[in-house]
This record gives C-alpha cells, sequence and structure tokens, in this order.
C-alpha cells in the first residue's frame, strides 16, 4: 500500500504544481496555455503514469475503484491548498479548507467500509 500512497500523492502533487505554476507565470491567452502545456508535456505524463500506476495497484490491493480516485483527490486539493498559499498568496479560509477536507476524508471512510 505505500507503493499505492507514493504513486497518488507524487502524481497530485506533480499536477497541482503544474496547474498553480501555469495560474501563476502563463498568460490566459490560448496560445500562451498551449505553449506552456507543450512545455511541460513530459511531466504530465509523468504525473499520469504515476496516477495510473496508484489506482491499478490500489484497485488490484482495496478492490475499490471509488476509494481510490477519492484519496488521490484529497491528496490533490491539499497540495493545490498549500501552493495556493505559497506560491500564489491566495488568501484561503483555512477553517472552510479544513471543513472540506473533513468531507471529503468522511467520503472516503464511507467508501472504505
Amino acid at each position: 500500500m505505500g507503493a499505492v500512497i507514493f504513486y497518488l500523492s507524487s502524481a497530485s502533487a506533480l499536477l497541482a504544481l503544474i496547474v498553480t505554476w501555469q495560474a501563476k507565470t502563463v498568460e490566459p491567452t490560448l496560445i500562451s496555455i498551449a505553449k506552456f502545456n507543450l512545455m511541460v508535456l513530459p511531466f504530465i505524463y509523468l504525473s499520469n503514469t504515476f496516477l495510473g500506476l496508484g489506482i491499478n495497484k490500489g484497485h488490484e490491493l482495496t478492490s475499490n475503484l471509488p476509494l481510490m480516485v477519492a484519496t488521490q483527490g484529497l491528496f490533490y486539493n491539499m497540495v493545490i491548498l498549500l501552493l495556493s498559499i505559497v506560491i500564489l498568496g491566495d488568501k484561503v479560509s483555512v477553517v472552510k479548507a479544513l471543513v472540506a477536507f473533513a468531507l471529503i476524508s468522511s467520503g472516503i471512510y464511507l467508501l472504505k467500509s
């Protein structure tokens, strides 16, 4: 299960970093975003490969695909919150974010049981 957590969390962190970096540095035009996506394509490929490995290995262990996808979503949202505050300087309500994470965690608990 350690490998599953590694793959899902690494892929989520890499995708979140790409999205955050794009929001910070790329102009909101089609050409700029297309150029950025071509530039980060190897990293997107790597993160999607890790997601595939994590979800497939996790499904093999748990026979619960929704659990794996929800777990990956939790990892992704946690990293997005952190990067939004640190890199973008967004003013995010930590209390509201914690409530949202509690709701996601509740859903994961329900899926797991």
